[in-house]
């Protein structure tokens, strides 16, 4: 289950591939310090869509199927990418013992 996106009704669905082409296409690793407004919105909303996506692929096929497809990623993008959703959970009244 993704206790991040616990409050939300409605979810993407998106095969596993294009879950992990959702996050390449965030292109986290580019951001920077000077990177344009609107462009950094622009990329943190799509981190966002590819995090509700992982939630629908989760509570459609559990777990595993979330490895999967953080498995297809490179080893940088998957930090980048839990870094964000790490500060994103931290946001929220999500608490680990609930």
């Amino acid at each position: 289950m993704c206790l991040l996106c616990e409050a939300m009704t409605d979810r993407i669905v998106l095969e596993r591939e294009e879950i992990a082409g959702l996050i390449r296409g965030a292109r986290l690793l580019d951001l920077r310090v000077d990177t344009p407004s609107e462009v950094r919105e622009r990329r943190l909303a799509t981190a966002a869509t590819a995090m509700d996506a992982l939630c629908g692929l989760s509570e459609r096929e559990g777990t595993n199927a979330v490895w999967d497809v953080l498995e297809m990623l490179e080893h940088r993008e998957l930090l980048a990418f839990s870094t964000l959703m790490a500060s994103e959970l931290s946001e929220t009244a999500f608490s680990a013992q609930d």
